[in-house]
């Protein structure tokens, strides 16, 4: 694609970053918000579904057209993994054991 047509690498990168915080955000909140119906890890499942949906209607479509698709594998898995992990962590710390 002719650099012209493409966008800065920046705006890639910051809009990564904002979906990234934002796949953290419902990973906290939605099984928090679920656990009262459902188990906490079955919860978690649904909001790494929803936070992947997410992810996949905001970026992937720029990843693709950036990344070959062994390299998208590999750094998908890191910042997806990286996402749920700090995601856990801060429910972690707000859990209030009853």
């Amino acid at each position: 694609m002719p650099t012209q047509l493409r966008k800065p690498r920046w705006s890639f990168l910051a809009l990564n970053a904002v979906v990234w915080i934002a796949m953290v955000i419902i990973l906290v909140v939605v099984p928090d918000w679920l656990e009262s119906w459902f188990p906490l890890e079955v919860a978690r499942v649904i909001g790494w579904a929803v936070a992947c949906a997410l992810w996949v209607v905001a970026v992937e479509r720029h990843w693709q057209r950036r990344v070959g698709a062994f390299a998208r594998f590999f750094l998908q898995l890191l910042l997806w993994v990286s996402a749920a992990l700090v995601a856990i962590w801060v429910s972690d710390q707000f859990r209030i054991e009853l």
